[in-house]
């Protein structure tokens, strides 16, 4: 969904190894002189999960655990995961990522939204580029949030040094108008409207024909991907260019298990 304002990372899905590889290819990259590393701040952000977040609600939480969090060992596997059926234009999805918290509990009701939160860290505001700097931030936590049904994210703002400064809870809806008022930096609907096109088989007005690359304004992922098998979408480093290509012939690769497949076959035979 970035992929219109984004013209510097490569992302490639689904492939673990290249995330692992990505993230530790960023993790090398030298700070500039008297900023802190990337480790560093991946702690901080850690750090302030640790201390904005209790594993149940209030009342069965104790008292030691809650004033306890400051000298606590920071944990980055307990997390939660959405799944979420959506659409997207025309496509029809199935979703799944992390989410950091809940706002208050699951709601009885299976078929009721629930009041995921995420939490992010980000410098402090102090000159316009620190804003520009934010405001293109704000276009990927706007794309988290929003395909996986997250509703509020909060925002702690630190200082150079990692000392927390402030808070803001952003309604994830109201980010790209929060946007669109200041700087233009990216538009929502344009993401949206890109992918789609890039999903099925829309016309993407407005977007040059390298935006989507070896893919036609008119032919998109539905019209690429025929048949069976295994296949991934890539987009290199700096590159105008999204790939599609196939990388087995039959099968689910590591995406779906083969329990999962026996169960699924079951279900539909069973309803027939």
């Amino acid at each position: 969904m970035a992929t219109p304002y984004d013209s510097l990372s490569g992302f490639m899905e689904e492939n673990h190894e290249h995330k692992l590889e990505s993230r530790k290819a960023q993790y090398l990259q030298q700070s500039r002189p008297g900023a802190p590393s990337q480790d560093l701040m991946s702690y901080w952000g850690y750090k302030f999960e640790t201390l904005s977040l209790i594993p149940d609600q209030w009342h069965p939480t104790s008292r030691e655990y809650i004033e306890g969090r400051e000298d606590m060992v920071v944990n980055n596997f307990a997390q939660y995961v959405s799944i979420v059926k959506t659409g997207i234009g025309k496509a029809r999805l199935v979703i799944g990522g992390e989410v950091d918290a809940l706002w208050d509990c699951r709601p009885a009701n299976k078929d009721a939204p629930i009041n995921w939160v995420e939490l992010k860290t980000s410098g402090e505001i102090k000159t316009p580029h620190d804003m520009t700097k934010y405001q293109r931030k704000l276009m990927k936590f706007w794309i988290q949030s929003f395909l996986l049904g997250v509703p509020k994210i909060i925002v702690g703002f630190r200082s150079q040094n990692g000392i927390l400064q402030r808070l803001e809870e952003l309604h994830t809806n109201d980010i790209p108008g929060m946007v669109k008022k200041t700087s233009r930096l990216w538009d929502g609907n344009l993401c949206i409207n890109f992918t789609a096109g890039f999903l099925d088989c829309e016309k993407l007005k407005g977007l040059p024909s390298q935006s989507i690359g070896s893919l036609t304004l008119a032919s998109g992922l539905k019209q690429t991907i025929t048949g069976e098998g295994v296949w991934r979408i890539r987009r290199r480093e700096r590159s105008p260019v999204i790939e599609v290509f196939k990388l087995e012939e039959t099968g689910y690769g590591t995406i779906l298990s083969r329990e999962f497949v026996e169960w699924r076959t079951k279900k539909l035979e069973d309803s027939k």
